[in-house]
């Protein structure tokens, strides 16, 4: 998935995906990254996990195209700590 842009409280939000390995599991987990239009360098990437799992990045990463819009709204949500600043 290259970087795309959603919509959340009157912002576009541009939104890159990731994928982390945590030491207790074999499996990699999508995760994706969120950061206002615009944002200067100090504002803080807003991180989300997604439930997608596999075990290598690459098939993980194609599965980031998979996420509807509004998932990804859902995602951040429930990770945005407030006013996102």
């Amino acid at each position: 998935m290259a970087r795309r842009t959603v919509s959340h409280q009157g912002r576009e939000w541009i939104v890159h995906p990731a994928a982390e390995r945590r030491s207790s599991t074999a499996d990699w987990q999508l995760i994706f990254g969120f950061r206002p239009r615009g944002a200067h360098r100090a504002f803080r990437t807003i991180w989300a996990a997604h439930a997608f799992t596999a075990p290598n990045k690459a098939s993980l990463l194609r599965r980031a195209d998979l996420v509807s819009d509004g998932a990804l709204v859902a995602l951040l949500e429930n990770a945005d700590p407030g006013d996102g600043a």
